[in-house]
């Protein structure tokens, strides 16, 4: 893609706001087409292995002509590549202030103005918001009664507006591609659950969406041969946790359809 001088400065702008702006800057890689666009840029992102993730979901969902909704998308990378993809279009709710900018500037720059919608705000689950084909929810739910929501919730409270937030999606797409923390307000000391362990997750999720979602994928990260991370089904031999790999690493991707 070609930038306009002016759209390729306000991008740049809008990247450099996103360095010092949140408690979540510095959290995502940037897009392929962001890269392009700004090819003399070091992006100061410290990756959550977003690429081995969309790999994951790009081999097991077929994007060709659907709507995206991204819930929490950060920078975009998800929305931008799952655009790169086939999708569509993409609408994105972002309550970063600095990375709702950014977006906006990405679409502009980009010229995907048909195609990228951005609202800077949180997404409101009860709210109608239209339908999409696939919906993203990664990372976000640990986050209720924090980054938003009732900051009075109790842990138990916590659990079952999760639950309740991960059936609602059910009005909102026909798929989910679905992620949780295992530390409520990623607060190490406030587990979800006693062991924190993948199969807990796993069990929380089939029992919170049983008669709503049938969960048709789970991916758990492995390290291969060379020692690149990647997601593989949820098999007997991968299901236990893996602590040299991190917090975040043990964190299942699950597709709900």
């Amino acid at each position: 893609m070609t930038l306009m001088s002016d759209a390729n400065s306000a991008l740049r702008s809008a990247f450099e706001a996103t360095l010092g702006g949140s408690k979540h800057a510095s959290y995502q890689e940037l897009a392929t087409w962001v890269r392009e666009a700004l090819p003399d840029i070091v992006p100061l992102r410290s990756s959550r292995h977003e690429s081995a993730r969309l790999q994951y979901m790009l081999d097991r969902i077929d994007l060709a002509g659907k709507s995206v909704l991204d819930i929490g998308s950060n920078c975009g990378f998800f929305a931008l590549e799952m655009l790169r993809h086939g999708a569509a279009r993409a609408t994105c709710y972002e309550g970063s202030a600095d990375h709702a900018g950014f977006l906006d500037a990405a679409r502009d720059a980009l010229e995907l103005a048909g195609r990228l919608q951005v609202h800077g705000r949180y997404f409101d689950f009860d709210a109608g918001h239209g339908r999409h084909d696939v919906g993203l929810l990664l990372n976000v739910l640990h986050h209720v009664g924090d980054d938003y929501g009732d900051r009075s919730l109790s842990m138990e409270a916590a659990r079952a507006e999760i639950a309740r937030n991960l059936v609602l999606m059910r009005r909102h797409c026909d798929e989910l591609v679905f992620q949780l923390g295992f530390n409520w307000k990623g607060d190490r000391n406030l587990g979800l659950f006693p062991e924190g362990t993948i199969r807990e997750m796993v069990d929380f999720v089939e029992r919170s969406s049983r008669g709503t979602w049938q969960v048709r994928h789970v991916g758990v990260a492995e390290q291969d041969a060379s020692g690149a991370v990647v997601y593989r089904d949820l098999a007997p031999a991968n299901s236990h946790r893996k602590d040299a790999l991190g917090e975040f690493l043990n964190r299942p991707i699950f597709i709900l359809g």
